[in-house]
């Protein structure tokens, strides 16, 4: 399957549908990349508090 035909068929799908396909693109491009879990890994252990947000207004932001 060529991209073309790749692209014209998510032209197909419901926002839902290309929601979930962004979701796995963005995964398997995670997944392919050596540095992902270490720069996630240090996100994570940041303890300075200006680079974190509490839980509400982080679900707000995914609401958008």
């Amino acid at each position: 399957m060529s991209l073309a035909e790749l692209k014209q068929g998510a032209e197909r799908l419901t926002p839902a549908e290309r929601r979930h396909l962004t979701a796995h693109l963005v995964a398997l491009d995670r997944k392919s990349d050596p540095g992902f879990k270490r720069r996630l890994a240090q996100k994570i252990d940041d303890k300075t508090p200006g680079r974190w947000i509490v839980l509400e207004d982080a679900e707000k932001r995914l609401r958008k």
